[in-house]
């Protein structure tokens, strides 16, 4: 329970290696004497009531930095030698609005969290200078842009949040090659279309993207599948994710969580996704996916199955019963206790069938 600011003679502690002032009640900006506690490792200041700017000249040794749940509003233009040894940098639930991606760059760092903030760049420039990384958390803020193919060569990542923004284009199958992924998140990725006069939107020449300005000096982009242009004079866009969900997942045996819900993907569900043994929580709500859904996702016993809110019906084309695999196996599937699409009398003869010890019988 400290409260009022913190001083400026911190700067004098130049022997300090760990300052720990999280939790408390601490107002006012971060002094710039900060940046003469040139032994400092650990720098925690989450969870006070701090404000203004993050001061240019930070600590050369660092390598833990923690503002998370502040009121910061400008990000780290000037970090300078931070970055050579800096591995986890927490500044969520702030308001910032912009963060050098790919400036100062990264090479040491392995966690990076700005979630909940309101940060308004494009997806493509994040990556750079993220060689080490192996969480990057950045969802809940106004990201834009395509998922890029060089998401390859971040061979480390483990995971990967992006849901809440707003990203448009296809998932790429690249993101399948980062065999240590534990964590894809993605949803929430789709906006209401938003209609412009031509006048407020950049030239378009056609299989490109599209952005147009929303009047508060934001771009508001979109892929060419989310354009229609309905008068020489009227725009209109609809960001989202889109295309079909990538096949390929049997190259990410250590996935434990995928939320794609709540986009604009199509097509039908990979069965391989029923091979992922460690997945915990699958959930694909809310989409235009068809088909019938795999049995292979029976397998899934330990498992939140969420498949509602898409266009898919069961086995048979004129029915709606998922398989019984899933109906028998996985109580964590959201149509478990739907009578429609898992008639209990089915459930009844597999119990039968399984007490009276199956094909012995």
């Amino acid at each position: 329970n400290i409260i009022g600011t913190i001083p400026t003679e911190v700067g004098k502690l130049t022997s300090l290696e760990r300052l720990d002032l999280s939790e408390n009640l601490i107002t006012g900006p971060i002094p710039t004497e900060i940046g003469m506690l040139y032994h400092i490792k650990l720098f925690y200041l989450s969870d006070n009531i701090l404000t203004g700017t993050i001061p240019s000249g930070m600590m050369s040794k660092v390598q833990k930095i923690n503002l998370s749940r502040n009121r910061l509003s400008n990000s780290m233009l000037h970090l300078g030698k931070a970055t050579s040894s800096l591995q986890y940098l927490n500044i969520s639930n702030n308001i910032l609005t912009s963060f050098p991606f790919g400036e100062n760059g990264f090479k040491e760092l392995e966690t990076l969290d700005l979630t909940h903030n309101s940060i308004y760049q494009d997806i493509s420039v994040i990556l750079d200078g993220l060689s080490s990384i192996k969480d990057l958390l950045l969802s809940n803020n106004f990201l834009y842009g395509s998922i890029p193919n060089t998401i390859r060569s971040l061979a480390r990542m483990e995971k990967l949040h992006l849901n809440s923004n707003s990203l448009f284009g296809t998932i790429p199958d690249d993101i399948l090659s980062l065999v240590r992924l534990r964590e894809l998140k993605l949803s929430h990725n789709s906006q209401q279309t938003l209609c412009f006069h031509g006048t407020a939107c950049d030239p378009y020449f056609g299989g490109g993207d599209m952005c147009c300005e929303d009047g508060f000096g934001k771009k508001v982009c979109t892929d060419e599948l989310g354009f229609k242009m309905y008068s020489a004079f009227i725009f209109c866009l609809t960001p989202g994710l889109r295309g079909a969900i990538p096949a390929g997942f049997t190259n990410t045996p250590y996935l434990q969580v995928l939320e794609l819900s709540n986009t604009f993907l199509i097509g039908n569900i990979p069965p391989e996704i029923g091979g992922l043994s460690r997945l915990e929580i699958l959930d694909l709500r809310n989409n235009s996916l068809t088909g019938s859904i795999p049995s292979s996702l029976g397998t899934l016993i330990d498992a939140v199955v969420l498949v509602r809110g898409n266009e898919i019906r069961g086995q048979n084309k004129n029915d709606r019963i998922a398989p019984l695999s899933l109906c028998s196996n996985v109580p964590g599937f959201d149509l478990f206790e739907d009578e429609t699409w898992c008639p209990p009398e089915r459930n009844f003869l597999k119990e039968f069938y399984n007490d009276a010890k199956g094909q012995e019988w």
